[in-house]
């Protein structure tokens, strides 16, 4: 069907990915602004354009308002790295007198995986409206192509840009416990995350080897970024002057396991829980004690270890890695891994607070020991308590305070939960909490099942997929071996939102 005059039926096709089509309004006479424009780039039409320029600009409309969205500038291409920031690079289009039908083709790129949406200006309405056409790469970074169809107008105005994903296959896809992991192809990257390996690590040693090494077999193919262990490596270290002829060899046994990622390649941390160091108030209220305390961890795994690593950001003390944190950057966002071991005194937190506050561009995770309860509480440990939950202290002064944190891992605990609903002060903000704790789950009577999690983002859909599996036992179904019988299928495999408000990438980049 063809219009006359302003008035255009626009049918959309994605020949990259999804189809969406609608009806909009071309053409309109461009407004002023600062920018002169560009000649056109990554635009092409079925037939020759009269004219045609490019600006590029940056909204921070979620559903961009306005014919000009945002600032604009004579760019080649539009990035940015805030999180509430969207890129775009919009066109002025003339088309050749006498032009019935236009086949408008843009060709171009993104970053990552992120989904790419074309707009046609509404005249009528004055509004952008819903996009016409939207896709993804096949691969990161890789080419993308959105064409619509424009009746009956003699002009038009057409808008790319980098927004959140609308496609919700990848949450689809993993909304359901299907005993299986996400597809690699439709997420950035992963992180593995282990904790409580104390029973594997005295008693079946192959079992806390066979989580690593599957770690390191599957890196490449599941994309696997980075693997944080939250405490508990051993059993036997946790009463002042006992001899460590029981925690060393459980040492021996943590370290040759991880060991694995090292020789893999792959960045990764730990930290002590409170059968990893001694366990006495003297640690939390004696100056030195601390490190005393934590000779042994730091022996095994120590700043000495990790420093010279290209993630490596530093530790509490040259000497004591019981709190350290790691820098990298994961499908081009900024990330901090900050640890937090257990029962941290307060020139831990103090440490803590000043390593967030330097780097307010990057997205955190924590890792803490004793952090979340089973009903999902925080708990506050008193001044000279040595078996209390820090959680409500890490909560009140490095989670609140700081935008940055999205994501807090824990073990300790025996059994899972998920938070992700607590409200953060007076703000709107998501912070996800989770507790993956399986020392306690059992085959045939004993506690060596070696479940641990895969956490899989998709950072342009704002979804995170959690996936628990047993590498040694081959299974996804965590919940069959809990003796208490406390868990459906979808407490350990599931997905929720995740909320990133340091770096996040995005780009609209117009081929040449």
């Amino acid at each position: 069907m063809s219009v006359p005059g302003r008035l255009a039926t626009l049918m959309a096709v994605s020949l990259v990915a999804g189809v969406l089509s609608g009806d909009g309004v071309a053409g309109a006479e461009p407004e002023p602004r600062g920018a002169q424009g560009l000649a056109s780039r990554g635009l092409l039409n079925s037939t020759p354009l009269h004219s045609a320029v490019m600006f590029a600009g940056i909204t921070d409309d979620l559903t961009p308002s306005g014919r000009v969205p945002g600032d604009e500038s004579d760019r080649t291409s539009a990035t940015t790295h805030r999180f509430d920031e969207y890129p775009y690079m919009r066109y002025e289009v003339t088309f050749a007198p006498g032009t019935l039908a236009n086949e408008v083709v843009w060709e171009g790129r993104s970053v990552n995986l992120d989904d790419v949406a074309l707009h046609v200006w509404d005249e009528q309405a004055g509004s952008w409206g819903e996009p016409v056409a939207t896709a993804r790469p096949d691969v990161p970074g890789g080419p993308v192509r959105l064409s619509t169809r424009i009746e009956g107008a003699d002009s038009a105005q057409i808008l790319v840009i980098d927004s959140p994903r609308r496609d919700r296959s990848f949450r689809d896809a993993n909304s359901e416990a299907d005993q299986q992991f996400a597809d690699p192809a439709s997420y950035d990257f992963a992180i593995q995350h282990i904790t409580d390996t104390q029973y594997v690590s005295r008693d079946n040693p192959a079992v806390f080897d066979s989580m690593t090494r599957w770690t390191a077999d599957n890196a490449a193919d599941r994309k696997i970024a980075y693997s944080m262990h939250t405490g508990d490596l051993v059993q036997s270290w946790i009463r002042p002057g006992a001899p460590d002829t029981r925690a060393r060899p459980e040492f021996e046994v943590a370290d040759n396991a991880m060991s694995r990622l090292e020789d893999a390649g792959i960045p990764h941390g730990v930290l002590p829980g409170n059968h990893d160091n001694l366990w006495n108030v003297g640690g939390r209220l004696i100056p030195g004690e601390h490190e005393k305390n934590h000779a042994l961890y730091n022996e095994f795994f120590g700043p000495w270890r990790y420093r010279d690593r290209p993630y490596w950001g530093g530790s509490v003390t040259d000497t004591d890695n019981s709190a350290h944190y790691d820098l990298l950057d994961l499908a081009g966002a900024k990330f901090l891994m900050l640890y937090i071991g257990y029962n941290p005194p307060e020139r831990v937190l103090q440490w803590a607070e000043d390593v967030l506050a330097a780097h307010p561009d990057r997205n955190v995770m924590i890792g803490s020991h004793y952090y979340l309860d089973e009903d999902g509480s925080l708990r506050m440990s008193g001044f000279g308590d040595i078996g209390g939950s820090a959680g409500q202290q890490i909560w009140n002064r490095l989670v609140v305070p700081f935008d940055t944190v999205f994501l807090v891992l824990a073990g300790h605990v025996d059994g899972q939960t998920t938070v992700t609903d607590r409200k953060v002060g007076d703000t709107d903000r998501t912070v996800v909490e989770l507790l993956a704790d399986y020392q306690n789950f059992r085959v045939d009577n004993r506690r060596e099942t070696g479940f641990q999690r895969l956490l899989q983002f998709d950072l342009d859909g704002g979804t995170l997929a959690v996936t628990t599996h047993s590498p040694a036992l081959n299974s996804f179904r965590v919940e069959d071996f809990d003796p208490q019988r406390r868990y459906e299928p979808g407490d350990g495999d599931f997905v929720t939102d995740v909320e990133l408000r340091a770096d996040m990438p995005r780009a609209v980049i117009p081929a040449t």
